[in-house]
């Protein structure tokens, strides 16, 4: 039997990748917690891509402060043209460690409306105390701006959830409860705020509407993401079933090895090197690299946003 181990090698590269955005894991951590991390750091940043921006007809309308206003004609901008938002994000989207409740459960971002750079924090733009709340679907590159907020209140108020409704109601189609006819009673944004440090998740009515669930996925009982957590278990199962696979002697290998460089399958070494697809696994003795198409591991998308921030990071 061939010498694997791919979960070893996962680890190795998100710890690598971890590690190059000035958060490398202490050496007790496992893969799992390796990847909530790597998931959560990546998530809460949009993807640098040129946004189709819809703006509800709420914001549309609203009466703004100047400085507000040309916030946000500026961030538009920037979203239209396929420039980074990260700037305009919280200080603590650095933080993989960070729980942004609001979006582990609405999947809503906010973002900052300054015009100019923090004096302090030269990465972002200078903080506002007002939001903008939107949601950006990357798989449509389409970016939804639902309204301006002041920060405090801003996080749970349920309006926003009204808005997205009456503007934009298929978004709320796939995590709406179709067999909830109606709730006795409805949470308050205070109880929002408040069941979500809790890690609980709050099943809320919006008025004249649907009964939701989380279209975030969800928080976990120690404030993280579900969302997070279950896709971390998916990357490893999925790495688990191709060691698997590949660690019994493949024909056609096991005699090209024997052929080319008089080695059997069992004194072999593979060691992942890449893990998008087409998958790159190195034999370690000969240097012989294979390309594995047979599987797909459903961490292109990770791997690729946590680049993403690296070279922000260099730039």
């Amino acid at each position: 039997m061939a010498h694997i181990n791919f979960i070893s090698d996962l680890k190795e590269v998100i710890t690598q990748k971890l590690s190059r955005l000035g958060h490398p894991p202490v050496p007790e951590e496992d893969i799992d917690t390796l990847l909530i991390r790597s998931l959560n750091l990546a998530r809460r940043v949009p993807p640098i891509i040129k946004w189709t921006v819809m703006q509800s007809n709420e914001l549309a309308r609203k009466s703004l402060l100047p400085e507000i206003r040309l916030g946000l004609e500026q961030f538009i901008k920037k979203a239209e043209s396929g420039q980074n938002l990260k700037p305009h994000l919280s200080k603590e989207i650095d933080n993989p460690d960070y729980k942004d409740r609001m979006f582990y459960d609405w999947k809503i971002f906010h973002f900052h409306l300054g015009t100019n750079s923090n004096p302090n924090h030269n990465e972002f733009v200078k903080r506002t105390g007002d939001l903008l709340f939107a949601i950006a679907d990357s798989n449509k590159a389409m970016m939804y701006l639902i309204d301006i907020h002041p920060h405090g209140g801003g996080f749970s108020n349920q309006d926003l959830l009204r808005i997205v409704k009456e503007n934009w109601a298929e978004i709320l189609a796939p995590h709406t409860l179709n067999r909830a006819i109606g709730l006795p009673f409805n949470w308050s944004d205070n109880d929002i705020k408040s069941l979500r440090k809790a890690g609980i998740n709050p099943i809320i009515q919006i008025p004249d509407g649907p009964v939701l669930g989380s279209m975030g996925g969800g928080i976990t009982t120690d404030g993280t993401s579900r969302l997070n957590i279950m896709d971390a278990h998916n990357i490893k199962t999925a790495v688990r079933q191709l060691q698997e696979s590949f660690i019994q002697p493949k024909d056609g290998e096991a005699a090209y090895f024997k052929s080319t460089y008089g080695k059997n399958w069992e004194d072999l070494k593979f060691k992942v090197k890449f893990f998008e697809t087409p998958m790159e696994i190195e034999e370690m003795t000969t240097g012989e690299v294979v390309q594995f198409t047979e599987f797909s591991i459903p961490l292109a998308n990770l791997l690729t946003q946590l680049e993403e921030l690296r070279k922000e990071e260099d730039s």
